[in-house]
């Protein structure tokens, strides 16, 4: 398994802010795709306007706010946005794996940071 953190931890302070402003702007983007996709165009202007939606690159509080929207169907949608998102990063997405939102999201991010580093 690559050691991702010692690889991220080479960034300098404004590559790592840089590549994590990427890494959250392409996760949010994905969040407005999928959720736009799955639910429609107007569910998705109805959660903007809430402000439902303006968590989306903090994955601890975004989970919760799914969980009170949809309940169990929330994780549809989560497994949903870490597939799409991991086809972006180039990322192989395991259907058949245990799945952990918010350790996806992580290792997503690490994978963004690493790819900063190789850039």
């Amino acid at each position: 398994m690559p050691n991702f953190e010692s690889a991220s931890n080479s960034l300098t302070p404004d590559q790592r802010v840089a590549a994590e402003k990427a890494f959250s702007s392409v996760l949010v983007s994905t969040v407005r795709e999928v959720v736009g996709d799955a639910l429609g165009r107007n569910v998705l202007e109805i959660l903007t306007s809430k402000g439902l939606l303006d968590a989306a690159s903090n994955s601890k509080e975004f989970d919760g706010k799914l969980q009170s929207l949809f309940g169990t169907g929330a994780a549809v949608l989560e497994r949903i946005v870490v597939k799409d998102l991991d086809r972006k990063l180039g990322i192989r997405y395991d259907s058949q794996a245990s799945f952990d939102y918010q350790k996806s999201l992580e290792t997503a991010k690490e994978v963004c940071l690493v790819g900063s580093v190789l850039n």
